[in-house]
């Protein structure tokens, strides 16, 4: 029943300002129906509900209330006129608050829209915003730290942010690859903000505890060293602090421990890719500045995470990709080796084995003709141990090996499961028993994993990581020159993720003996899945389940339906009492619920349910049911079994029990522990469960199998394996070739590699530009560009046509130009790439004008364009992808003479 604005005062409104810090017993803290000018209670004047002051007697704030029915908001014109009267007696305009009890708004009249938020912010957090108002610096007039954020596009993600924020927005979104110095950003983006007085206390968030380790021990303290920092746990808050750091799990469970207004500025790090729910409630309570951070490539990242960050458009605040950083040199590209063995091609089969083979599984008890599975199969329902012998002596002769080239350079082998870790590392060890420490499982049913982690990134051995889903994300150890998929990886989010292991550039690496030729200037994938590394991410398809809490209450609601006629009956009584069981388990006090539950609250009353018709029902399934899923403390063992239930009690009202869902339910129970069969209450239920009867079940008997039962589902044995082991001899079964010219011509790869090796020969023994970096001779930009190009005449012809990707194919190389083609091939140290010559005189070209921030985004941007091109037209400045930056950018940002002296630079270097 809604409450009157007397009682809402009383009953909603007094809590939440007491919640808050406020004490309404100090009439020097607050004081009730105040008129406006203090003294004069006169209509025209008004009269202030509530009154918060400060110690020296100015008023901070005021809150307006509305009865509980009444939106908040229809006394914006009333809250206006009193701050300006106010402001009128003392030193500030203060801050107001519109509160009904169940939504409230706040509002800094003439500097920002008003917005909802979770509550009252406590007397801190007020003094705190009336400084920041007071003693703000616009972020444009500071200049960022280039000792922290020291590269051209990481300033430009500050910037960007800087003028969103200056802009008046309060969310953005920052997308930078793994290894570009995201944190390094941020880090000079903090410091920005608290320079400028914007901010003064922030909050790093992320989902993995190593990453909050990270930015406490490592980021905070070294960046911003003299700020007082701390990590937020549930047992222990210390609220002196000016940065905190925290995992999402914590702040899911603690965040209410501080008021809403308590942080200025929260950084979420990946957090959007874990627990939705949580992180969207934890995202709304805190009004703050909000950046989310990712690596996540924005062609993967989902619409819902765009409109948390309120970029509606789908473009992130600022975004640096991958295939740019690798591009202007600050990642690295990867080589590509892919290979299967016989098995994994052809599968395992009895009828194709060998007499020897057949009798080695006769001799394991097992029937050859039995032995039936697919080459996908592997590591999922069996194991052949000479595949793993076959796949260590193919990664131990391909990967690339540290300086010395006897040991592998540090690697990360990613397995399907812990098991299949372990016989890897059990068969490394068979195999070379002369590199005791080389090999280490770290995943997270290991002990001690943050000694293993530390021990893998920071010592000699193990040079070689097993690890099941803990080493994708989170982990930051430059050195890695070898990533081996020993696994099927589908999601093609999680495949960037993991291709982040290795993408570190030279300069963050600091045990340079651990790399080839004591450099990296790339890393090796190697697969024996074939994956697909270069999928287009349009073929990608995310898909979410609803939670099972949401489904139980839409089952039950089906079989509401299915009741209507006689809502008298017990079954029906049955599924309202557990739906409103099911609704009274909703968090009222979950900002997200808090903003609709207003909607919603008549569902809670008796006369709700009094006669109920669709349109009850219509609204329980679309009002209610979506909140159930910030119901917190699930078991899920027991939720899913409830909903195998219900489903089947819908299913025997409708079109017949399913076999399915009968053997579901059947193989849960059988898994159950002795003793609830032997437990007189429950013994009842399990054998019921287990028996034909289950097939006719009444409504009353499944929810009885409910009530027994499913509070012990969590107790189940593990599912009966049938897995098995075998050695049988196996051999790596991979050839290619190059294709060449319209015809198809297949070329072998050895003899295509003869054909470019002579060639290229020829040329190196007669090419001037050779001649003088052997002797040792300076050489210029231009020259080298010369040489670029006519390495692509003579090798493009049809007899050879080489290119990137024929490199790769044949010479096992990752390069982006043929002048980095030579210096591998040859070991001609004095030679650049293309790519670094075209930027190092690009950079030189933007340094020496003095060019804006648009100006110098769109160049960038033309350099990549160039680089792909190898040729610049003023046309190219009007399409894709330089078309986004509108259809008159060049007009807007450039003179005719900019324009002309760019094509004149460009045509210098084109090859």
């Amino acid at each position: 029943m809604s409450r009157n604005e007397a009682n809402t005062r009383k009953e909603l409104i007094d809590k939440a300002l007491q919640t808050a810090g406020w004490n309404l017993e100090d009439p020097n803290l607050v004081g009730i129906e105040i008129p406006v000018d203090g003294y004069d209670a006169q209509p025209w004047n008004g009269v202030t509900d509530y009154c918060l002051y400060q110690e020296n007697g100015e008023i901070i704030a005021v809150v307006e209330a509305k009865r509980q029915s009444r939106d908040p908001r229809v006394a914006e014109q009333q809250v206006r006129h009193y701050v300006t009267e106010i402001e009128k007696h003392q030193s500030f305009r203060p801050f107001a608050f519109m509160s009904n009890g169940d939504k409230t708004f706040f509002w800094e009249v003439g500097n920002e829209h008003k917005r909802q938020v979770a509550g009252f912010f406590s007397p801190r957090d007020l003094q705190n915003l009336l400084y920041i108002r007071q003693n703000k610096i616009p972020l444009k007039q500071l200049s960022v730290n280039l000792a922290i954020a020291n590269r051209t596009y990481q300033q430009e993600a500050i910037q960007r942010v800087s003028e969103r924020f200056d802009e008046g927005h309060r969310r953005a979104l920052v997308v930078m690859a793994t290894g570009t110095g995201k944190t390094r950003t941020i880090m000079a983006l903090i410091e920005l903000l608290l320079s400028a007085n914007q901010a003064r206390t922030v909050l790093f968030v992320a989902d993995r505890d190593a990453l909050v380790k990270q930015a406490l021990d490592e980021n905070f303290k070294i960046y911003l060293p003299n700020e007082p920092r701390d990590r937020i746990r549930t047992y222990n808050i210390d609220y002196s602090k000016r940065l905190y750091v925290g995992t999402l799990q914590t702040l899911v469970k603690c965040h209410k421990k501080f008021t809403p207004g308590f942080f200025d500025v929260v950084i979420f790090d990946e957090s959007h890719r874990s627990i939705y729910n949580q992180f969207r409630e934890v995202v709304e309570y805190f009004d703050a500045r909000i950046i989310g951070l990712t690596a996540t490539p924005a062609d993967f990242i989902e619409r819902n995470t765009f409109q948390i960050f309120r970029c509606f458009d789908g473009v992130p605040t600022f975004v640096y990709p991958y295939r740019q950083a690798v591009e202007e040199g600050y990642l690295v590209d990867y080589s590509l080796y892919q290979a299967q063995t016989r098995f994994q091609r052809e599968g395992i089969r009895g009828a194709n084995l060998s007499e020897e083979d057949r009798n080695t599984l006769i001799e394991q008890g097992l029937d050859p003709d039995e032995i039936d599975y697919e080459g996908t199969e592997l590591e999922g329902t069996v194991s052949n141990r000479d595949t793993l012998r076959r796949q260590w002596a193919e990664i131990i002769d391909r990967c690339h090996k540290d300086e010395s080239g006897q040991y592998p350079g540090k690697t990360i082998v990613f397995a399907v499961s812990q098991n299949h870790a372990l016989r890897l590392a059990s068969v490394f060890e068979e195999m070379y028993p002369q590199y005791p420490d080389m090999v280490q499982v770290i995943t997270s049913n290991m002990e001690r994993t943050d000694d293993l982690i530390d021990r893998f990134k920071k010592e000699e051995m193990p040079r070689i990581a097993i690890s099941v889903d803990l080493l994708d994300t989170g982990i930051d150890v430059p050195e890695v020159v070898n990533l081996v998929f020993m696994k099927p990886v589908h999601s093609l989010i999680k495949m960037q993720q993991m291709i982040g292991r290795g993408t570190r550039s030279n300069d963050a690496c600091r045990y340079f003996h651990r790399l080839p030729n004591g450099r990296k200037d790339e890393f090796l994938i190697i697969d024996f899945w074939e994956n697909e590394f270069d999928k287009d991410p349009s073929e990608e398809t995310v898909t979410q389940n609803l939670p099972v809490t949401v489904k139980i209450f839409n089952t039950r609601l089906k079989l509401l339906e299915l009741y209507l006629d006689n809502q008298e009956s017990a079954d029906c009584q049955q599924a309202i009492r557990d739906l409103r069981q099911q609704i009274n388990q909703i968090p009222r006090d979950a900002f997200s619920v808090q903003q609709v539950y207003s909607q919603i609250e008549q569902a809670g009353t008796d006369g709700f349910w009094r006669y109920l018709s669709q349109r009850n029902i219509d609204f329980l399934r679309t009002q209610v049911a979506p909140l159930l899923r910030f119901v917190a403390g699930v078991d899920v063992a027991a939720a899913t079994f409830t909903n195998k239930v219900e489903r089947l009690k819908l299913e025997i009202l409708t079109d017949g029990a399913k076999p399915g869902t009968l053997e579901s339910i059947a193989e849960d129970v059988s898994r159950l522990p002795d003793f609830v069969f032997e437990d007189s209450q429950r013994q009842e239920s399990a054998n019921f469960c287990l028996s034909h009867r289950l097939r006719r079940a009444t409504p009353a008997q499944l929810n009885r199998a409910i009530a027994d039962l499913a509070n012990q589902m969590k107790n189940r044995r593990q599912r009966p394996s049938s897995f098995i082991e075998i050695d049988l001899g196996d051999r790596i079964a991979t050839s290619g070739y190059i294709t060449l010219g319209d015809g198809g011509e297949q070329v072998y790869v050895e003899e295509y590699r003869q054909r470019v090796e002579a060639k290229v020969l020829e040329i190196v023994e007669t090419h001037p530009t050779i001649a003088a970096i052997r002797n040792g001779e300076a050489v210029t930009d231009l020259q080298l560009v010369a040489l670029e190009r006519t390495l692509r005449q003579e090798l493009g012809g049809p007899n050879v046509q080489l290119s990137e990707s024929n490199i790769r194919k044949a010479f096992n190389l990752k390069v982006n130009s043929l002048l980095s083609f030579l210096r591998e091939l040859f070991e001609i140290e004095g030679l650049p790439d293309y790519q670094d010559v075209v930027r190092r005189n690009f950079e030189d070209f933007i340094q020496e004008r003095q060019f804006n921030a648009n100006q110098i985004r769109f160049l960038r941007a033309v350099q990549n364009v160039f680089l792909k091109k190898r040729r610049l037209e003023v046309a190219d400045l009007y399409e894709e992808p330089l078309d986004r930056f509108g259809e008159d950018a060049v007009e807007r940002w450039f003179t005719q003479e900019q324009v002309d002296e760019l094509i004149e630079f460009t045509a210098k270097f084109a090859a």
